[in-house]
């Protein structure tokens, strides 16, 4: 297993006797040993089985995707793909190759604006939609008299009925359209592509975590899970259809014993059980967010989430004079206000004085003055969570590397994993502590650096087939 070289731990070298007792008071709250990490394992694998038999008794969705075999990196053809991932849109096409994985592409961003991120006529947001996809079909260029297989992947929870067919479970961060759940979202974009007249067909819709499952898997055949650790996360494996109870019961358009893939909606584990070791600052974090029941192992593990409890641990310790001589500032007051990235910078300060630390505090944050000492707390700090983050990770992939048993590769994307320095060689050491030597030892880690719309274009390749 592949690791990049880790970031040396924090050291509290010039601290008082009151700022090291409140570091130990927090690393006994953020530092997960064995038994808790087995215990995550059994939990998620709990839930895990629980998803594939029901909708009902677990966190976890196991959402079948209805994507049966696997690339091989031979295919070829043109295809369409289209990836809605939170306030992003990205319109591509890509040109695969064969040859091992060869492919090009075409692709093109927009942004949905602020004023479509909310509203009552969920319609309007998927007009906009289309409207990108109209205008990338000017840029590219389109044949007469054909009509171009397409695949959309989005960020959001949708609870599939075929590969082409699904209803909306929940929108993704940033988006609020009370009337847009429980909606046939294929359906609903191609009223839309009609009254555009546009010559494109939905052939599948799938999600990022499918989408990086199969962007690596074109050109590493291997590739059997995917996993995205950005905004938010979620993770797809290949299961055994026999293995998948709830697909007898509510589907016939899939026979015999297949591998698909399932989309895992991992990043509700332990939103309705108390399956994660959760310390009053995620309790906290988890209450006063846009969806307090919900999504609490992404709140532990990504996005803006892991700065937001950087931050709420250093209002703790200003609160009890530990930090800033008691003394913050107005924007590190504002929710959100410690982004995540800042944590990438302070883990990685190596310098004699923590110059760029200081920087992020009393430059970026305004706050007064800081101390060496609280530098190294705030580099603690950053640490502490950011560590935990990673264990959770790693944990829960070595509960599914465990239930499938013959894994040997997996991939991963986003912005989370790909720029946060000390987050892979982390994941990797937990899932190699946690899991026997044999299965461990065969087991290849991959980053998707290359976009993983690549993903949705192969779904549609597989779909046409």
């Amino acid at each position: 297993m592949t690791q990049r070289q880790s970031v040396p731990l924090a050291q509290i070298l010039h601290g008082n006797k009151y700022q090291i007792e409140a570091i130990k008071e927090l690393e006994q709250l953020f530092t997960l040993d064995k038994f808790s990490l087995f215990q995550v394992i059994e939990s998620f694998q709990k839930e895990l089985n629980a998803g594939l038999a029901n909708d009902r008794s677990s966190d976890l969705n196991m959402i079948p995707s209805f994507v049966t075999g696997y690339p091989t990196g031979g295919e070829r053809g043109t295809y369409l793909a289209l990836e809605v991932a939170g306030m992003d849109i990205y319109a591509c096409q890509v040109k695969l190759k064969g040859d091992n994985g060869k492919l090009a592409i075409n692709q093109y961003q927009y942004k949905i604006p602020q004023d479509l991120s909310s509203g009552d006529d969920f319609t309007i947001l998927i007009g906009y939609v289309i409207e990108c996809i109209s205008d990338f079909l000017l840029r590219v260029g389109v044949q007469d008299d054909f009509v171009y297989p397409m695949a959309v992947s989005f960020g959001w929870a949708i609870k599939q009925t075929a590969i082409d067919a699904g209803r909306i479970i929940s929108l993704g961060y940033g988006l609020s359209y009370p009337n847009g759940v429980g909606v046939d979202i294929v359906k609903l974009m191609h009223e839309q592509i009609s009254l555009k007249d546009l010559p494109v067909k939905i052939v599948a819709i799938t999600n990022d975590a499918v989408c990086t499952l199969l962007a690596h898997a074109y050109q590493h055949p291997t590739t059997r899970l995917g996993v995205v650790l950005s905004l938010g996360t979620n993770c797809a494996y290949y299961e055994r259809t026999r293995s998948i109870l709830k697909l007898k019961k509510e589907s016939s358009s899939t026979q015999g014993d297949e591998n698909m893939i399932v989309n895992t909606e991992w990043c509700n584990f332990g939103s309705s059980r108390r399956t994660l070791p959760c310390t009053w600052f995620d309790r906290k974090l988890v209450r006063e967010s846009i969806n307090p029941q919900f999504h609490v192992f992404e709140k532990m593990t990504t996005g803006i989430f892991l700065g937001e409890i950087v931050r709420n641990v250093l209002i703790y310790l200003v609160d009890r004079e530990i930090l800033f001589d008691g003394e913050s500032s107005e924007i590190l007051n504002s929710t959100y206000s410690f982004d995540t990235s800042y944590m990438y910078v302070c883990e990685a300060d190596d310098t004699d004085t923590l110059e760029d630390t200081r920087i992020v505090i009393e430059d970026m944050l305004d706050v007064s003055k800081t101390s060496l000492a609280d530098r190294e707390i705030v580099k603690k700090v950053c640490e502490l969570v950011g560590v935990r983050a990673a264990t959770l990770v790693g944990a829960s992939l070595a509960a599914i590397v465990e239930h499938m048993v013959y894994l040997s590769s997996l991939a991963i994307s986003g912005g989370i994993y790909e720029d946060y320095p000390s987050f892979h060689p982390r994941v990797c050491t937990t899932i190699k502590d946690l899991l026997p030597d044999d299965i461990a030892g065969r087991l290849s880690v991959g980053v998707v650096k290359h976009s993983r719309i690549v993903g949705a274009a192969i779904v549609a390749m597989m779909a046409e087939k």
